[in-house]
C-alpha cells in the first residue's frame, strides 16, 4: 500500500496527461482530430487501461484548447507509449499545422473515492 497520510493510495491512481494548444486557424480540423471522436482518441482507445478524452475550450478566447487524457494508470499510459509508439509518432506527424503551439501541462495522478 502506498497511501499518505490522507489515505490516497497514489501508487494505484488512475492519470492524466494535459496539453494546451493554441489554434488560429481551422478550428474545425483541430476539434474533429483532438475530440473525444477524433483520430487521437480512437488511437488510445485501442489501449488497455484507457478510460477516455477530453477537448476543452477556453470560454473566453477560443483559440485555446487544452485535452486531457484519462488512464487506468501511469503504468497503463507508459505502456501504450512502449507498444504503440510508431503509431503515437505517426499521428503527431499527422496533426502537425493544426495548432501553432503545443505544451504540455504535466501528468497528473488522480484521487478518487472508491
Amino acid at each position: 500500500m502506498t497511501e499518505d497520510a490522507a489515505g490516497i493510495d497514489w501508487g494505484n491512481s488512475g492519470c492524466m496527461i494535459y496539453w494546451e494548444y493554441s489554434v488560429p486557424g481551422d478550428t474545425g480540423r483541430f476539434e474533429a482530430f483532438y475530440g473525444p471522436n477524433g483520430q487521437r482518441a480512437a488511437l488510445f482507445e485501442a489501449a488497455d487501461g484507457f478510460i477516455r478524452s477530453d477537448l476543452q475550450r477556453d470560454a473566453n478566447n477560443s483559440t485555446i484548447y487544452r485535452t486531457a487524457d484519462y488512464w487506468a494508470s501511469r503504468d497503463a499510459f507508459l505502456a501504450f507509449l512502449r507498444d504503440h509508439s510508431a503509431d503515437y509518432d505517426a499521428l503527431s506527424k499527422e496533426s502537425e499545422g493544426l495548432s501553432s503551439t503545443q505544451t504540455s501541462l504535466g501528468m497528473f495522478l488522480i484521487a478518487s473515492k472508491d
